[in-house]
């Protein structure tokens, strides 16, 4: 027994400190207290089981969601993708109907010139070739504008091959 409280005599913390106003102190001792706590739920009515099973129908849910949308974004860009091509396909009979309308035109001037047909034919053909033009003009737009609508759904930047000049 003798033993153990020497011990514990030469275990006890020994702490020294200074404060301004006044000389050294020495304590012997420390004084305090340790304590912890543990809560434990045994029961709670199945509300864990529910909330991981919420978790579960939250993570499908955001799954089909994702999916929905990146149906709907390829949906997108199959549509404009077919709008371009039927784009090209207009234009491409544009100008082919532009080039039918031109030679109508000119052999329809070049009979005036000759006397035989009348300024009315002209001025039809000349009407023709008006709305030909016309048709082409909006083909170039549809195709402009697929091509944009395109690569916009596609995530692609349309570049351009001019520098500006410093």
């Amino acid at each position: 027994m003798f033993a153990a409280r020497q011990m514990c005599k030469r275990l006890r913390p020994l702490f020294y400190g200074l404060q301004s106003p006044y000389d050294w102190s020495h304590t012997a001792g420390l004084n305090g207290g340790v304590s912890f706590s543990l809560k434990w739920t045994i029961f709670d009515g199945g509300a864990r089981k529910d909330r991981l099973l919420q978790a579960r129908v939250n993570v499908q849910e955001a799954k089909a969601k994702a999916e929905v949308k990146r149906n709907q974004i390829a949906d997108e860009a199959w549509t404009a993708y077919s709008n371009l091509n039927t784009a090209l396909h207009q234009r491409q009979a544009a100008v082919a109907l532009l080039q039918a309308a031109n030679q109508s035109y000119d052999s329809a001037l070049q009979s005036y010139n000759y006397g035989v047909r009348s300024l009315l034919d002209v001025t039809a053909a000349q009407r023709t070739l008006a709305q030909a033009r016309s048709a082409d003009v909006y083909a170039r737009r549809q195709v402009l504008a697929s091509f944009a609508d395109l690569a916009f759904r596609t995530g692609d930047s349309i570049q351009s091959t001019r520098r500006s000049q410093p």
